[in-house]
């Protein structure tokens, strides 16, 4: 579905059915107005195509594939949450990264850690995922003609298992009884398989190419459409897992934009607010969000990237998240997962922050997943009822404007960037 609705957007705007008179929808490959700095820096980049991340950077491998479902990672919308802003007063605008071939944000990612491998044919692609990392190898290695094999927490929804294995990949699913340093953690096997089966373990948490999506793409994209809206870009908040959507977003805007904020958005059992705020992990929660793939207690290489970029945090609840996800879906018509849920009332907290202190108060974040992959879980009210969720609807929570700022870089001397 989300590779329908693309190509549509696309067809619409060739076609020139109007849609670019939408306020509610912006596509990055519409004719850009550059009025600032950004011009000169992305002046090199060719108007209406795609972004610097998937064509400056682009692999011989992929010079011999064209027009293929590859070709259309990037260049998502820009989506003004209208009825959610005037609720909290503040405006919140979505990266709808969920329209990506392969359903999630992380389709980027993917593809650039295939392309810098060196793969050769019939090698496999290997991985230990949390779900999205693993659905756009699988999809990317699947156009590209490798085979891929992922290691995932057995919590993973079966939604992604399932499209894992339409893909065509082998997945193997690890009890999370084990901890990162354990041989079953699902991390360490999938470096054990590659080192078994000759592969390539791509390594999403340590391979900076994780980073350089969103450094050379996604970032590059908000400023465009920014600009092109006329409007002036106050925050950028989003949660973390490996840290490189926060950190390559984060980074870009900075040495474009330097007065922009850049708020993580954190989740429960999380360490990274304390790292933050105090140099030192340490989750101050009991257990682990349900929501997949967001939150980490160890520094990662593409987290470190672009830490310095990040002023400050605001904690999340997964009650929070999956409300609003759920309004979303009913009153926007925005299906999103629960960690996009909590992006958006983490952006919600942080502009209502910067409105109170008389700054810019437009806030930017990703939707970075769809809802298909829940329907088992977070839109499951019986699911809900039975993880702590019992009671959770769609209304959006009452909220102010929350945000703890960053210590001073100094304690963050002599950190060296894990996997």
């Amino acid at each position: 579905m989300a590779a329908l609705f693309t190509l549509s957007v696309t067809l619409s705007l060739l076609l020139g059915d109007g849609l670019n008179d939408s306020p509610d929808l912006v596509s990055s490959q519409s004719p850009i107005k550059r009025t600032s700095t950004a011009t000169d820096l992305f002046k090199g980049k060719r108007q209406g195509h795609r972004s610097s991340a998937l064509t400056l950077t682009a692999s011989e491998l992929l010079k011999k594939t064209s027009h293929t479902i590859i070709d259309n990672i990037g260049n998502t919308p820009l989506i003004h949450l209208k009825k959610l802003s005037a609720h909290y007063g503040v405006e919140i605008y979505g990266k709808a990264e969920y329209l990506n071939p392969g359903g999630s944000v992380k389709d980027r990612a993917a593809l650039n850690l295939i392309k810098s491998a060196n793969l050769e044919s019939g090698q496999v692609v290997t991985e230990g995922t949390g779900g999205n990392t693993g659905v756009g190898l699988s999809m990317v290695a699947s156009a590209l003609g490798f085979r891929c094999y992922l290691c995932m927490p057995d919590n993973v929804s079966v939604e992604k298992q399932l499209t894992m294995k339409s893909y065509g990949a082998e997945i193997e699913l690890c009890s999370t009884k084990f901890g990162k340093e354990d041989d079953g953690h699902y991390t360490s096997r999938a470096e054990k398989v590659a080192r078994e089966r000759g592969g390539v373990y791509v390594n999403q948490f340590l391979n900076e190419e994780n980073f350089k999506a969103h450094y050379e793409g996604t970032g590059v994209e908000l400023l465009e459409q920014f600009e092109e809206i006329e409007v002036e870009l106050g925050g950028f908040a989003c949660g973390a897992g490996t840290g490189g959507t926060i950190a390559g977003v984060g980074r870009r805007l900075k040495e474009v934009q330097e007065e922009v904020g850049v708020c993580l958005v954190d989740f429960k059992g999380s360490g990274l607010r304390s790292y933050l705020t105090t140099g030192k992990f340490k989750s101050e929660d009991e257990g682990s969000t349900s929501a997949e793939g967001v939150g980490i207690s160890r520094l990662t290489k593409n987290f470190e990237k672009g830490r310095e970029s990040v002023d400050g945090v605001v904690k999340v609840t997964d009650e929070e998240a999956v409300a609003t996800a759920l309004w979303l879906a009913q009153n926007e018509g925005v299906w999103i997962g629960p960690s996009a849920g909590g992006n958006v009332i983490g952006a919600v907290k942080y502009a209502l922050y910067l409105k109170a202190r008389g700054r810019e108060s437009n806030v930017c974040t990703i939707l970075c997943d769809g809802g298909a992959s829940y329907m088992s879980k977070m839109y499951n009210k019986e699911w809900r009822d039975k993880n702590g969720l019992e009671g959770v609807e769609a209304k959006l929570p009452k909220v102010c404007g929350r945000f703890e700022k960053k210590a001073d870089e100094k304690i963050f001397k002599g950190h060296v960037g894990g996997g």
